[in-house]
């Protein structure tokens, strides 16, 4: 009796810390949900061993299994073990979502609330950074400015979650999202979370039309819409942030030279040379997570001292090889199989759009930099999952009462 009041308020506690404050207080946010991941350990019952069967939660940890045996035998020793406590985030997944059982559901409304009220607040520390100082990558304050611009980029497209779970006109200001995500993405330079953006919007309105979730008028209209507020973006000078400039200056140079000629994309590409070498020297289970760097770093022309190699998969196939990679993608793809896997409804489509595009814009931003075992990010991620998981569970709920019992078209 006493444990079932804390279960509703821990799991909010959970949501508040990534989705409201990661985007603007990610230290705070990064103890919150661990500590909240440790306390629901405490109130797991073997009720909720059945989770076990869930995607969401066997593919991290099977993920996290293989990771175990390729740091042991890579590192030959089993301190190598301890490099699974970067990806310590994962373990939260199931006993925070046994917490969100039976009578204590969390609305699908709230989720997505306390998404818009995080990208907003992204989006205006970018843009109080940028007038304050004239700054070219804002986000400074809050965290590396990558890692920002990640961070609200997920949270922002986790907002449209509304879209699909709440009913009447008050969905589509769940639309502000990605676009108040787009802000703070842009503002920071991140040249990787522009492209993760354009990817995910173009997986999102893909997969939307190919399982047929609007019909082809509100395609249309969507299209328009999108026309109007590019427009409106180009005349209010979308042009001059650093996010548009640096990725122009980029296929500028790929035009001319074939590839981007900055010291960040050299360096860049010095590390994935070494991260291939360190792979094929040990592709089985790669070198450890602590030393597989400076391995890299042998095989490059160029030896160079970074901590990771920028990249997911340079960095899961270096430091665990073969095994390693499918750890990586056990991670990615969790929250899709989770949706895919649902039961049947109405928003079951929905949620397989959002989960696709968030798991493909994971896998784009870690093409330059690294995602998984990135504190912030990770703790992000495991929201995500957590939030798919929830909702793939669960039958359409709202805020407002829908109007008609038939699907708008």
């Amino acid at each position: 009796m006493i444990a079932d009041p804390l279960r509703p308020a821990l799991f909010l506690v959970a949501l508040v810390a990534v989705l409201a404050m990661g985007p603007v207080a990610p230290e705070a946010g990064n103890i919150l949900l661990l500590t909240a991941g440790g306390l629901a350990i405490l109130l797991l019952r073997s009720v909720d061993l059945e989770l076990i069967a869930r995607p969401i939660v066997w593919m991290p940890l099977a993920g996290l299994l293989l990771l175990a045996i390729a740091y042991g035998f890579g590192s030959g020793s089993i301190s190598g073990l301890i490099g699974i406590g970067y990806f310590a985030p994962m373990l939260a997944i199931a006993p925070l979502l046994a917490l969100n059982r039976g009578d204590n559901t969390v609305a699908p409304a709230t989720i997505a609330v306390l998404s818009l009220c995080g990208v907003a607040g992204a989006a205006a520390v970018a843009v109080g950074e940028f007038v304050a100082s004239g700054t070219f990558r804002a986000g400074g304050t809050v965290a590396n400015p990558i890692h920002f611009a990640d961070v609200a980029l997920t949270v922002g497209f986790v907002a449209t979650l509304g879209v699909v779970f709440v009913k009447g006109p008050w969905r589509y200001m769940f639309l502000a999202g990605p676009l108040l995500a787009s802000v703070a993405v842009l503002f920071s330079g991140t040249r990787g979370a522009v492209v993760a953006l354009v990817v995910m919007v173009t997986v999102a309105v893909l997969l939307t039309i190919f399982m047929r979730l609007v019909a082809a008028r509100i395609v249309g209209i969507a299209a328009l819409a999108s026309v109007a507020v590019v427009g409106v973006a180009i005349i209010a000078g979308v042009g001059q942030t650093s996010g548009v400039q640096r990725v122009a200056t980029d296929i500028n140079d790929v035009m001319r030279t074939g590839l981007p000629n900055d010291a960040s994309t050299e360096l860049r590409l010095r590390m994935y040379q070494g991260g291939l070498g360190a792979f094929m020297a040990s592709p089985l289970v790669g070198h450890g997570p602590f030393n597989y760097a400076v391995v890299a770093s042998s095989y490059s022309d160029v030896p160079f001292e970074t901590p990771h190699l920028h990249n997911d998969l340079a960095d899961f196939a270096s430091s665990g090889g073969v095994m390693g990679l499918l750890a990586y993608f056990l991670f990615l793809l969790a929250p899709v199989v989770e949706a895919v896997s649902a039961p049947a409804s109405a928003t079951r489509g929905g949620l397989i759009v959002i989960a696709a595009s968030l798991s493909a814009g994971y896998f784009v931003m870690g093409l330059t930099n690294a995602m998984f075992g990135i504190l912030n990010v990770t703790v992000c991620f495991a929201a995500v999952a957590l939030v798919i998981s929830v909702l793939s569970r669960r039958t359409a709920t709202s805020i407002v009462q829908p109007t008609r019992a038939k699907a708008v078209r």
